[in-house]
Parts: C-alpha cells; structure tokens; sequence
C-alpha cells in the first residue's frame, strides 16, 4: 500500500515536472491591464497649442511609505508627456523646485503644499506667483495614489509552490490647476497592472508598470486644437 502511495506521489511529480517543461517552451507568462479615466473636466480648459505646463513634484500618501517614489514617478510623466505631446513645453518639477526657491518663495509654497494635504485645494495667491514666475497658465499635480504587489500560486504540489506569479499595479492620477483663476479644470487618472510567473523572470520593476500607467493617462489630456486652414 505504501509502495503504490509512493510510486503514486512520483507519477504526480513527474507529471508536474512535464507540464513545468511545456510551460517553459512556451515562454514565461505575462498579462497586462492598463486603463486610464478622465475624473474631471471643465469648460475653463483652454485649448493647447505650444503652451507651458508647470509640474509640482508628485503627491504620496505619507501614511504608505510612498516617498521614496516621488521623484521617480516625476520623472517618468514628464517624461511621457514630453514624447506623447510635442506641441507643449514641460516645465520639469526640478527647474520648479530651483526658481522656486531663486524667488524666495520656498516657505509659502511648503505652506500651500502642507495646506493641500489637508484640503486639497493649492492656496491661489500662492499658486498665482509661481505660475507668474514660471510664465505658465496652468500647474500639473501628479499623485501616486497605490502601488500594490502581490504574489499568489499557480501550481503547487506536496506542499512546494512550483509556479508563482507576481503582480505588480500602479495608479496615477493628475490634476491640472489654473493658475489665474486657482481652480483645478481637469483630472484624470491611469493604472497599470502587470502580472509575470515569479519562477522564471525577474518581477516588473515599479518603473516599467508606473510609466504605462503614465502614458495612458497621458493619452487623456486634453487635445491640441485643431486649426482649420483658411
């Protein structure tokens, strides 16, 4: 009896060890989810065309341990938008941060930033003066609003877990303000989730999952006008 448990256990092994063979002939999984969502929209949203855009450093959740990725997630929509959308100029949150401070205005911007986390509003005189400095109509506030992995079994024999996948998902949204009037006239947000086999691969990187988050929300902002010929 415990001899046909045991040849038992080593037909089933064997089997798992053909089937793990076959998966990688096949090549490693990976799937994708990306999305984007415009949340907000008014008619005070001027049309585009070569305009400038302020970036403010982007917005974590403090309670998450979010912090480390701030000037990452700068980074990578400023970058997206310089490549999806040619026809404006992005003011980069670093150059910001650097006339910001030039202007003597470091103080009341830290205020207005402390004051949009408990309001979610950005101070209008405050708003006002670094878009006047910056020369720019409208400010963009990126958020790093989740950033999730996760690891669950596929296949699991004897107590062992043969094939894993991770998953790693990232939301981002981004709020445009109005420097002339301190409204905010558009939000929208993108997600990306990407899920490859834990075994064979190395985990997506928090980069490669936030920037197709990025560029779908990108694709959300609001269009260039079109100027008929006359």
């Amino acid at each position: 009896m415990n001899r046909s448990k045991h040849l038992y256990k080593i037909s089933v092994f064997a089997l798992l060890l053909l089937s793990l063979s076959l998966l990688s002939c096949s090549g490693p999984l990976k799937q994708s989810s990306i999305s984007a969502h415009e949340l907000y929209k008014t008619s005070d949203v001027i049309e585009f065309n070569n305009n400038s855009i302020g970036f403010f450093t982007t917005s974590v959740p403090r309670s998450n341990g979010f912090s480390e990725y701030k000037t990452a997630v700068s980074d990578i929509i400023e970058s997206v938008f310089r490549v999806e959308r040619a026809d404006l100029s992005v003011i980069q949150s670093r150059d910001i941060i650097n006339r910001i401070n030039s202007s003597e205005l470091t103080h009341e911007y830290a205020d207005m930033l402390q004051g949009y986390e408990l309001t979610g509003i950005l101070d209008k005189k405050v708003l006002k003066k670094i878009g006047d400095i910056l020369g720019v109509r409208y400010i963009a506030r990126p958020k790093l609003t989740t950033y999730v992995e996760r690891t669950s079994t596929r296949l699991s024999a004897f107590g062992l877990a043969l094939i894993s996948t991770r998953e790693t998902s990232v939301n981002i949204s981004l709020e445009l303000w109005d420097v002339e009037t301190g409204n905010i006239v558009w939000e929208a947000s993108g997600q990306a989730t990407i899920a490859v086999e834990a075994m064979r691969v190395k985990p997506v990187s928090f980069q490669d999952v936030a920037e197709h988050a990025s560029r779908s929300l990108v694709k959300k902002f609001p269009a260039p006008a079109v100027i008929a010929s006359p």
